[in-house]
């Protein structure tokens, strides 16, 4: 599959919603943070320059909020359908698309397009989404796709064995609480396959364009954050949904 036929398939999805076709008229305001996104980080975290910096867009859609994270954020006012009709590029889908689809899933009731605000509902997410995966996938064999702090370090509490995969170089081969966080792209990305039975990975791969390599991969794949919302909501993947908390 290409980063087009994936954005093909999610706006297919949307259009036969009940509803979707109304809201395409509607005004969509999407509006970039000024400052990169804050990682989720223990006290003894190890500092970092984050040389990928991740920025929060958010669209609004008839009081319905959406979110979306990315390393190319921009700012976007028009209709819903104008947001939508954004072309994908080799990098993925943009941000601006994927937050208006969050905001439109979001009005329409099917899936909450942005997450609790506060950092100890972020806290309690990374604390769920722990919980899920031990109940759920076990403790070995566990690939964490997309690197945050917090819960690289509630993993190797629960005594999980796994990788961590992150594109930052900031990150990559780096000792992080005694765990290499080890690179994701050409490099190690075959042997994760081997490795690994269980993909947790990060929603903004789908504005990176790394998501093509979860999607029908043969692995057991849990999607987790905002980011993907929408589309984990069309294209019916498992995604950790903050209403599981």
């Amino acid at each position: 599959m290409t980063i087009n036929e994936l954005y093909q398939k999610i706006l297919s999805g949307f259009y036969e919603l009940d509803g979707a076709k109304a809201l395409l008229n509607e005004t969509v305001s999407v509006k970039k943070s000024e400052e990169p996104e804050r990682t989720l980080r223990p006290e003894n975290d190890p500092p970092s320059t984050v040389a990928r910096p991740e920025y929060c867009v958010t669209a609004t859609l008839c009081g319905a909020k959406g979110e979306a994270y990315t390393e190319e954020p921009s700012d976007f006012s028009g209709t819903l359908q104008q947001a939508l009709e954004i072309p994908p590029t080799e990098k993925g889908i943009s941000a601006v698309t994927v937050a208006a689809l969050n905001a439109a899933v979001n009005y329409l009731g099917l899936a909450p397009g942005a997450f609790p605000k506060g950092e100890e509902a972020r806290f309690s997410y990374a604390d769920a989404l722990c919980r899920y995966v031990t109940e759920h996938y076990g403790r070995s064999n566990i690939i964490l796709v997309g690197y945050d702090g917090y819960l690289v370090k509630r993993f190797m509490d629960e005594g999980l064995d796994f990788w961590t995969m992150d594109r930052d170089p900031d990150h990559i081969s780096q000792n992080r609480f005694q765990h290499v966080v080890v690179n994701n792209a050409k490099r190690n990305r075959d042997s994760s396959f081997v490795w690994g039975k269980y993909f947790i990975v990060t929603g903004s791969t789908l504005c990176n364009g790394t998501i093509l390599h979860y999607l029908d991969c043969g692995k057991e794949v849990l999607f987790y954050g905002i980011t993907c919302a929408g589309a984990a909501t069309l294209l019916h993947l498992p995604w950790f949904s903050p209403d599981h908390m």
